[in-house]
C-alpha cells in the first residue's frame, strides 16, 4: 500500500477522472448499443411520436432521411426495437417483453443477456430543497413498486454523496427501497424552500428571532410552526436582492460543476453496461450561467457539452425532471415584507421568474442533446417517469457509413445529426451528434492487486459493498495546523475477518484510504493507513452488533468544495467497502463569521440529569460514562425521550475593547419546512475560553418522547451583534423507535 499515495494521482489522470475528460469505452457487441463510433459504421437511435405524444410504430426505412452536417447519408441498416413499458407492451410485441410489472426474485441477479433496460436514477441532492427531497422519494417509491419491469437494472445515486452498499445497479427491489429510504436532504447544497426567498438585512433577522420565538423553558420544548428561509443564513452586513442573487449564483455555480462532475462520471461507468441505457436526473435546476438562451461560453455550459458528448459516446439517453414542479413566483409569507412596502414587488417577482427559468437551461440542454426529454413545470413526477419509460420502449435504429473525414478532428470537430421523417406531424427525438476524435488517456500505472483495487474503488462512481461503511466528515480549524477534516468512519465489524489467538483475543487488519478530490478530479489531499483492531469477550460481542468507528484526520491546504471518498480493504479476505461525501471548506481569511461542522451525541434522560447534578464527569468523586459521541455523529440515529447534545467551534468573531466576543446563539429542530422546537436566543458567555479565535460552544436539545420516527434537522444559528453577521450550521439526523 505504500506506493498507493504516489500512484493515485496517476490513476486519477489515466483512469476516468471525476471532473476530467473521459476515455471512450469500448462498445459492447449488443443490438441495444444505440450509437457506435467506428471507422465504418455509426448507428443512431430515433424515437418518433405523433402530435399527441404517442409512439409511431409502423415506419419503414423509406420514411427517414439522415443528414450529417447538412449532407444526406445513405442508410445502410435499419430496424425497429420494441421493449415492454409500464406493465404493458408497446408496439404490439408479445412473448418475453410482455411480462407484467415485477422484480427479479429477491437475492438473484439478471444475466447480461437478460437485461432489457439499464436505468441510472440520479438524485441531485446538491440542488434539491427539503420539500423536493420528499416528493422525489415518494415518486421513486412508486416507480420501484409499480413502474419497474422485469429485466430492468437500476441504480439510485446522489450527486452529494453515495448511499453506501446501495449504489450498485440491481434488479432487487428490496435494495432499491432501502436506497430510497437513505436519500436525505443535503445541507451542503439544497435549501429549505424550493424558491429562494426575497432577502432582507440581518438586523431584521435578529428582530424576527426575538419576536417570533416560542421558546424552550426549563428544558420542556413547545411547538413552533414557521418556515426557515435563506435570509436566516446570510453572512454579510446588509443584503439587497442583487447582492443576494450574486452570492447565490456563485454558490450554485460551484455546486453545479460538482453535480456535473458526478453525472459525467456515472455516465462513464455506464458505457459498458448492457441494455437500453438511460439516466433519469431529478434536480431543482442546473443553471448554465449567463442569461437564458445566452449561455454559450460559460464554464458550466462548456462542461455540460462534455457531459452530453460522453452520454452520446456511451449511448446514455438523459431525461431530466424539475422536482420543484409548477411554482408560483408571487411574494409569499417567507419573503421580506419590507421589499413589498418599498414598491418593488413586481421587480422581485420578475427577477425570481427569470432565475427560475435560467435554472432550467441545463436540464433542457442535456436532455435535448442526448435524445431525451426535459420534464418541467409538472407536479406529476411519476407521469414524467412513465413518459420516459414509454419513450424508451420503442425506437428505430438507423445506421450509416460515414466519410473518413467525419473522424478527422483537424477538418471537423463536431458532426451534427439531422433526422427527418416524411410523415406529417411526426416529432423526432435523437442525439445531436458526435465529436470527431477519440479522447486518449495515458498508461495505467503498474499496481499490485491490492493497490489496484483501492485505486479503482476510490475512482469509481459506485460504492463497493462487501464491507458496510458510512462516513461523516466534519470541518474544523486548528490554531496551529490550520484547517482539517476529521472523518468518523463507521464500519460493520461483521464484514471483517477476525483471527483468534489462544488467549481469546480476536484481531482484524484493514487498510483505509481517504482522498479529497477538488476541481478537475485531481486528488487534493490523500491519507492512508493500516489499522489492526483487537478485542475479546463482551467488547467483541458489542462491536459485532453495533460496529465501530475509526477516526481519520485529513489536513486541508486550500478552501473550496471537495468530494471526500473513503475506501476500506480487509487484509485477510480482500473485501472492500467505500463511501463518499461532499464537504465545503470555508475560507477563514475572508474574516466572515464561520461555524465548524457539528458533532452530536444521544444520551438518556437519567444520564443527563446526573450530569446536571454533577454526578457524572471527570472530576474526583464523579462517575465516568463512556461517550457515544463518535458513534452518534456518524450514525445520526437518535431516540425520542432523550437529550441531543451538540458541540461546535466559532471562528472570526469580532472582539470588543475588552477582547470578548458579542455573540448570540439559537438552536432549532426542524422537520420538513416546519420548526417544531426552538430554543431561546442566548447571549454567549466567553468566560474560560482558552482561544478567542476558536470559541468552543456546546448545548443540548430535549427530544420530546412524542416525536414521530423520521428525518429531522438540527440547526444552530450564531449572530455576531457587533458586525450583524450571521452564520449557521445544520446536522441532519433520524428519530428511530
Amino acid at each position: 500500500m505504500k506506493r498507493f499515495l504516489f500512484l493515485l494521482i496517476s490513476v486519477a489522470i489515466a483512469a476516468p477522472a471525476l471532473f476530467g475528460q473521459q476515455a471512450n469505452p469500448t462498445p459492447p457487441k449488443d443490438d441495444d448499443q444505440t450509437i457506435k463510433i467506428s471507422t465504418n459504421l455509426i448507428q443512431v437511435d430515433v424515437t418518433v411520436t405523433d402530435k399527441n405524444g404517442k409512439l409511431i410504430t409502423d415506419l419503414t426505412e423509406a420514411d427517414f432521411e439522415l443528414y450529417e452536417d447538412g449532407e444526406r447519408q445513405n442508410i445502410s441498416n435499419f430496424s425497429m426495437i420494441s421493449k415492454s413499458a409500464g406493465g404493458t407492451t408497446a408496439g404490439g410485441s408479445t412473448g418475453e417483453n410482455s411480462a407484467q410489472a415485477g422484480s427479479t426474485a429477491e437475492g438473484t441477479s439478471i444475466a447480461p443477456n437478460g437485461v432489457r433496460r439499464t436505468i441510472a436514477i440520479v438524485v441531485d441532492d446538491l440542488s434539491l430543497s427539503h420539500a423536493s427531497i420528499y416528493y422525489t422519494r415518494k415518486a421513486l417509491t412508486k416507480f420501484v413498486d409499480e413502474q419497474m419491469q422485469p429485466g430492468d437494472l437500476v441504480a439510485i445515486i446522489r450527486t452529494g454523496g453515495g448511499v453506501g452498499t446501495l449504489q450498485q445497479f440491481t434488479s432487487d427491489k428490496r435494495l432499491l427501497h432501502a436506497a430510497i429510504d437513505k436519500i436525505r436532504w443535503n445541507p451542503f447544497g439544497g435549501s429549505i424552500d424550493a424558491l429562494s426567498p426575497v432577502s432582507q438585512n440581518n438586523s431584521d433577522i435578529s428582530e424576527r428571532f426575538r419576536s417570533e420565538s416560542d421558546m424552550i423553558a426549563s428544558g420542556s420544548p413547545k411547538k413552533f410552526v414557521g418556515v426557515l428561509t435563506r435570509e436566516s443564513v446570510a453572512d454579510t452586513k446588509t443584503m439587497d436582492y442583487k447582492a443576494s442573487k450574486n452570492t447565490a449564483d456563485a454558490e450554485k455555480g460551484t455546486y453545479t460543476l460538482t453535480a456535473l462532475g458526478v453525472i459525467k462520471y456515472i455516465i462513464s461507468g455506464m458505457g459498458k453496461l448492457p441494455g437500453r441505457k438511460s439516466m433519469m436526473l431529478f434536480s431543482d435546476g442546473i443553471s448554465l450561467g449567463g442569461d437564458s438562451g445566452k449561455v454559450k461560453g460559460t464554464h458550466a455550459f462548456d462542461y455540460m457539452q462534455d457531459v452530453a458528448d460522453l452520454a452520446n459516446r456511451s449511448s446514455v439517453v438523459v431525461y431530466t425532471f424539475d422536482t420543484r414542479g409548477l411554482q408560483s413566483m408571487s411574494i409569499t409569507a417567507s419573503d421580506s415584507t419590507y421589499e413589498v412596502i418599498d414598491g418593488h414587488r413586481g421587480i422581485k417577482e420578475a427577477a425570481r421568474t427569470k432565475d427560475f427559468k435560467d435554472s432550467q437551461d441545463g436540464l433542457t440542454y442535456i436532455a435535448d442533446q442526448t435524445g431525451g426529454k426535459a420534464l418541467l413545470n409538472s407536479n406529476d413526477l411519476n407521469g414524467g417517469i412513465e413518459r420516459a419509460l414509454y419513450d424508451q420502449s420503442i425506437y428505430y435504429l438507423i445506421g450509416y457509413i460515414p466519410d473518413a473525414e467525419s473522424f478527422d478532428a483537424t477538418k471537423r470537430k463536431f458532426n451534427k445529426f439531422e433526422i427527418k421523417v416524411k410523415r406529417p406531424g411526426a416529432k423526432v427525438s435523437y442525439r445531436s451528434g458526435f465529436f470527431s476524435s477519440e479522447q486518449a488517456t495515458g498508461p495505467r500505472p503498474d499496481l499490485t492487486t491490492a493497490e489496484r483495487q483501492m485505486a479503482d474503488t476510490l475512482m469509481s462512481p459506485f460504492a463497493q459493498s462487501d464491507i458496510a461503511v458510512n462516513v461523516n466528515a466534519i470541518y474544523a480549524d486548528d490554531p496551529t495546523d490550520g484547517a482539517y477534516i476529521r472523518s468518523f468512519i463507521h464500519i460493520d465489524a461483521k464484514d471483517l475477518v477476525f483471527s483468534e489467538a489462544a488467549d481469546g483475543w480476536k484481531t482484524a487488519t484493514f487498510d483505509v484510504a481517504a482522498v479529497l478530490f477538488g476541481d478537475g478530479g485531481v486528488p487534493a489531499e490523500i491519507k492512508e493507513s493500516k489499522y489492526a483492531i483487537k478485542s475479546k469477550g463482551a467488547t467483541f460481542d458489542t462491536m459485532q452488533k453495533q460496529g465501530f468507528v475509526y477516526v481519520l484526520v485529513v489536513p486541508i491546504k486550500k478552501p473550496g468544495l471537495y468530494q471526500y471518498r473513503v475506501a476500506l480493504r480487509d487484509a485477510s479476505s480482500g473485501k472492500i467497502g467505500s463511501t463518499m461525501q461532499v464537504i465545503d471548506v470555508p475560507n477563514l481569511a475572508k474574516q466572515k463569521l464561520t461555524i465548524s461542522s457539528l458533532m452530536a451525541e444521544n444520551i438518556t434522560m437519567d444520564i443527563w440529569q446526573n450530569i446536571a447534578a454533577g454526578k457524572i464527569g471527570n472530576k474526583p468523586g464523579q462517575v465516568q460514562v463512556p461517550s457515544t459521541l463518535f458513534y452518534d455523529t456518524v450514525r445520526k440515529e437518535f431516540q425520542p425521550g432523550t437529550v441531543l447534545r451538540y458541540g461546535f467551534e466559532v471562528y472570526n468573531a469580532k472582539l470588543d475593547g475588552n477582547g470578548a466576543p458579542k455573540l448570540e446563539t439559537q438552536t432549532r429542530i426542524m422537520q420538513s419546512d416546519k420548526v417544531i422546537v426552538q430554543s431561546n436566543l442566548n447571549k454567549f458567555d466567553a468566560a474560560g475560553q482558552p482561544d478567542m479565535k476558536h470559541l468552543k460552544i456546546s448545548g443540548n436539545m430535549l427530544l420530546n418522547d412524542k416525536l414521530l420516527a423520521g428525518d429531522y434537522v438540527l440547526q444552530v444559528i450564531v449572530t455576531d451583534t457587533a458586525t450583524k453577521q450571521v452564520s449557521t450550521q445544520v446536522f441532519p439526523f433520524e428519530i428511530i423507535k
